[in-house]
């Protein structure tokens, strides 16, 4: 068996503001989670992004934990995009629970549509974020 796995958790953002609540389980076979990355397809979508997340109901995030605190660009190794947890957090099956908060508004993306030249389409609704947990049996 290998010693890490990256699980993800996708939650659809369907308008501009969603709310989205989201649970899964960690994987059975992993003793902790490592990290946390959340991917986001247009880098212009992550301002105002929030993150709340609870493993096994102990806070993580509170819902208002700003994404751009969990996510870089294309410009950083893959391996050190991660946000790394200082204390232990158990998976071996573990409930995660969360909420991704959009950080658009329909007047937002009004006034980005107009400084664009190919408008809303840019900011492509409905998008998929993806929100990748580092599982691993080291300790």
């Amino acid at each position: 068996m290998k010693n890490h796995k990256f699980q993800q958790i996708r939650v659809t953002v369907t308008k501009p503001g969603d709310s989205l609540r989201f649970n899964a389980q960690t994987d059975k076979q992993y003793a902790r989670i490592r990290g946390i990355y959340v991917s986001i397809p247009e880098e212009r979508l992550v301002p105002g992004c929030l993150l709340g997340l609870k493993v096994n109901n102990q806070d993580i995030f509170e819902d208002v934990h700003e994404v751009k605190l969990l996510t870089s660009g294309n410009q950083v190794a893959p391996n050190k995009k991660f946000f790394f947890f200082e204390e232990h957090l158990d998976a071996a099956g573990s409930t995660v629970e969360g909420r991704f908060t959009d950080g658009q508004t329909q007047v937002d993306l009004a006034s980005l549509a107009a400084n664009s030249e190919t408008g809303f389409s840019t900011y492509g609704y409905p998008y998929e974020v993806k929100i990748y947990l580092w599982l691993t049996n080291e300790k």
